[in-house]
């Protein structure tokens, strides 16, 4: 057995902060406002729920070796866990990002490669390698895709003991649509169990330069259509929303449509607004890409008169040092 893990089977519990925005509430008369926050987690961010479940899987199965192609935030949680459980972890990331987080990387013993081309050839670079090395896969739209989504889907159970019931609206980020898939795979479940009678509407937040799932949304369609990578404007602020191919997209859409949610598609001016807000009213310290998971709920909010609380916002953010047990 690998060095970790027991730790990570017997030990480890992913924090539950979930709380009430009564100042954000006040300040701008909406009532029954929750924040979900995934800040907590050891890198910082909900990524680590799936990554965690991926080592998980690589150790069950004799896998020394798990490699992903990441903007920055799963890398991190890929190389936490890794390093947790014993194994290595092969972290491919295009080198025109910011790596502003190569260095925890690296902190956690990570073997960093960097990729000339976008996310999408990194994940595909990190997927080849996979197959020509034996490695463990923990990349979206790779052969253990569907470990993320189930990780996802357990913040909805989260949300439901924390209420007692369940939202009337979620607000997610969204990317590559795996977070948002996850969370209404969860709450199709408690339906079908009968905990809950509706499954609340699903709302997804992004960037409005340059993501596949709002651009196929915005056309009307149900099923994903391309997005030139021409036409995407990718910075520090937005880059975890970007997504030239959003890997779960098309779950994403059916979850969007199915519930009459909508997809919010913002700024960066505006993303950085928000986690103002979140910072000086809640005292989260929000990544301004996740923070628009709270802008996306207020124009939701503004839009709809007949919708009321609660309505839960997923935050995260990394206000974490780096750690290691």
């Amino acid at each position: 057995m690998p060095p970790g893990y027991g730790l990570l089977i017997s030990e480890f519990e992913f924090p539950k902060v979930f709380f009430r925005a009564e100042a954000i509430e006040t300040a701008l008369g909406c009532e029954g406002l929750y924040i979900k926050w995934e800040g907590s987690n050891p890198t910082g961010t909900q990524k680590d729920r799936a990554a965690y479940r991926h080592i998980l899987k690589a150790l069950s199965q004799g896998y020394d070796t798990v490699t992903v192609g990441t903007c920055g935030n799963y890398g991190v949680s890929v190389a936490y866990f890794s390093r947790l459980a014993g194994i290595k972890a092969v972290i491919f990331i295009p080198s025109r990002y910011s790596g502003s987080r190569i260095p925890e990387m690296l902190h956690y013993g990570a073997n960093v490669v960097k990729v000339d081309g976008s996310y999408e050839e990194a994940v595909e670079r990190s997927i080849l390698a996979a197959f020509d090395e034996g490695w463990y896969d923990a990349n979206p739209g790779g052969a253990n895709e569907e470990v993320a989504i189930e990780a996802f889907s357990e913040l909805s159970s989260e949300m439901y003991s924390s209420l007692g019931k369940a939202p009337n609206v979620v607000s997610v980020p969204l990317g590559n649509g795996t977070t948002l898939s996850g969370i209404y795979l969860g709450f199709l479940r408690l339906k079908a169990s009968g905990l809950i009678d509706e499954v609340p509407k699903m709302i997804g937040a992004t960037t409005a330069y340059g993501n596949q799932v709002a651009f196929s949304l915005r056309y009307g369609r149900d099923k994903l259509i391309d997005y030139g990578i021409s036409s995407v404007r990718e910075t520090e602020v937005n880059e975890p929303l970007v997504s030239i191919k959003s890997f779960d997209g098309e779950r994403a859409l059916e979850a969007i449509l199915s519930t009459g949610g909508r997809i919010y598609e913002f700024t960066d001016e505006d993303l950085i607004s928000f986690s103002k807000i979140l910072l000086e009213m809640e005292g989260i310290p929000a990544l301004p890409a996740s923070a628009s998971s709270l802008g996306a709920l207020l124009r939701f909010l503004e839009s709809d008169e007949n919708v009321s609380g609660p309505c839960v916002a997923v935050v995260t953010g990394r206000n974490v040092e780096w750690k290691m047990p």
